[in-house]
């Protein structure tokens, strides 16, 4: 359910293989595979293709706030993620990687842990939080494309030895429209509309559903660097086994850098 779009409304993709082996065995993996055979036969087909690789990487200021199952609300004192992305694109066609990472200090009231005995509060701590994603997507419009997101959120208690991961299958659309001289804008919206979470012994603890929401400005300073800035909203809601449920926002700021290399034509 997140998407972020780099410049000309290519999706963002952060280069890790952390996360990639267990997500490809989901449950998700078969109507993934079929989607991606269908793109690749569009790829197959354009005789004469634009190629390009973009590498990138971000600054993202971020806080973290929601509500737990008990009706306590948190926030985050202190926040941030670095992304590092690689991306391919193929005329229309376009595929990549993507890792967040960072750390949210909670000096207070801090997000419940889900476990299979149940709820258990936590507060003061600081969470760990990898954001994996492997995309898919096609131009079926000039400006605008659909894509596909197999994703994956981490979330790790660093002073418990504790983790609970997100998974599911998203879809979304990406768009781009020109502006002045260099000046390009450009927005994203992504959902996984059911995804399971579980803990670090791979248990199943509950469902849930995520959004996100991007908009940003790019700036090229050439034909191979680009700079971007713009905000971004995620939101998950998570209902676990024991009934109780649990949602929260993360809205950041981010400042990044893109560098584009085009690749001969076929």
């Amino acid at each position: 359910g997140f998407v972020i779009t780099s410049w000309q409304g290519y999706p963002d993709t952060d280069l890790v293989a952390l996360g990639y082996i267990r997500i490809i065995k989901m449950k998700y993996y078969k109507p993934f595979l079929l989607l991606m055979t269908v793109l690749s036969q569009m790829v197959l087909s354009q005789v004469q293709a634009d190629q390009r690789i973009t590498l990138g990487a971000k600054l993202l200021g971020a806080g973290w706030s929601g509500d737990d199952a008990g009706g306590d609300e948190f926030t985050s004192d202190e926040g941030g993620q670095l992304g590092l992305n690689i991306s391919y694109s193929r005329d229309k066609f376009y595929t990549g990687l993507n890792l967040q990472r960072g750390e949210y200090t909670f000096k207070s009231a801090a997000p419940d842990q889900f476990r299979t005995s149940g709820r258990v509060p936590t507060s003061n701590t600081t969470i760990k939080q990898s954001d994996f994603d492997l995309l898919f997507g096609y131009y079926f419009w000039d400006r605008v494309s659909l894509f596909a997101d197999l994703k994956s959120v981490n979330n790790d208690w660093l002073d418990d030895d504790y983790q609970q991961t997100f998974t599911g299958l998203g879809l979304g659309a990406t768009g781009y429209i020109p502006l002045v001289d260099k000046w390009t804008l450009f927005g994203s919206f992504g959902f996984i509309g059911g995804g399971e979470l579980k803990d670090n012994d791979d248990n199943k603890v509950g469902d849930g559903s995520s959004w996100a929401l991007e908009l940003g400005t790019v700036y090229s300073v050439n034909a191979n660097h680009y700079l971007n800035a713009g905000i971004k909203t995620r939101r998950y809601a998570f209902e676990y086994l024991d009934d109780s449920s649990q949602e929260y926002t993360i809205n950041a700021i981010f400042v990044g850098y893109s560098y584009n290399i085009n690749l001969a034509n076929d």
